[in-house]
């Protein structure tokens, strides 16, 4: 592997609910590298989604160590946990959290604001990302008046908006048709080939899942294995799953106690 972008290990998140603790992570050691793309999949209640918020500093873990980019984010102070986020983190979300009363140029400069970039050099930037993303001629449209896959397309160009080491995503591609999620799936994956970002997706869709490199299988807060793809950025076909072009690789945890 490639240096690696994150490590995590052994990592926990309790939460008390009423008088019962439930372990949404237990115990996860994994490794990202730069330049990778990484898929978490498992239903619902798996732990994928509070590992992405632990990754994006959005949270704390109960006990264990992640760090990021040589930033240990169990130990940052609430400022530095800021910082992180606006230099580091590109967000992706279902629900797209466009501002409804910007237009689409004026969505994607949000982030430059924040790092206050001067006006011309991020309406430049924002304009450029627009024209990557397909949407050059809807840059001063308001969300309300782009469909579902144009408005993830502008959530995908602020992403990128201040060349972040990493995106997370969380379920993409949730609320779009699937010849729609599937461009914005092509965008991200072209993000990882061209910009050499890190990105780290959340789905529970096997088809969406196959456009990584890695799939990592959560269950009950746990690792249970790992798929490496053995075509790297190669768009998945739909082959069966007999065919499919990965192979299992045990969870860093299971291979310590298969050893």
């Amino acid at each position: 592997m490639e240096e690696a972008l994150i490590r995590v290990r052994g990592l926990t998140r309790r939460y008390l609910v009423g008088q019962q603790e439930v372990r949404a992570l237990d115990g996860v050691d994994l490794d990202v590298a730069r330049g990778e793309f990484v898929a978490l999949v498992g239903p619902s209640g798996s732990g994928k989604s509070t590992l992405l918020n632990l990754i994006g500093g959005l949270d704390r873990p109960s006990s264990g160590h992640i760090h990021v980019a040589d930033i240990e984010l169990g130990a940052a102070g609430d400022n530095q946990l800021v910082r992180y986020r606006r230099e580091n983190i590109g967000f992706i979300f279902q629900s797209f959290n466009l501002l409804a009363v910007r237009s689409a140029v004026e969505n994607v400069e949000t982030p430059l604001m924040l790092a206050e970039v001067k006006p011309k050099e991020r309406r430049q930037r924002a304009l450029q990302l627009l024209e990557s993303v397909g949407l050059a001629a809807r840059a001063h449209h308001k969300p309300n008046e782009l469909s579902g896959g144009e408005m993830q397309r502008v959530a995908v160009a602020r992403s990128l908006a201040n060349r972040p080491l990493l995106l997370l995503a969380d379920e993409p591609t949730g609320n779009l048709d699937s010849k729609t999620g599937s461009g914005i799936l092509d965008l991200l994956r072209d993000a990882v080939a061209s910009q050499g970002v890190t990105l780290v997706l959340v789905t529970h869709d096997m088809q969406v899942a196959g456009y990584a490199d890695r799939i990592v299988h959560m269950l009950d807060g746990r690792i249970q294995r790992i798929e490496q793809k053995t075509h790297a950025m190669q768009k998945p076909g739909p082959l069966p799953e007999s065919e499919s072009e990965s192979e299992p690789v045990l969870a860093p945890e299971a291979a310590r106690e298969s050893a």
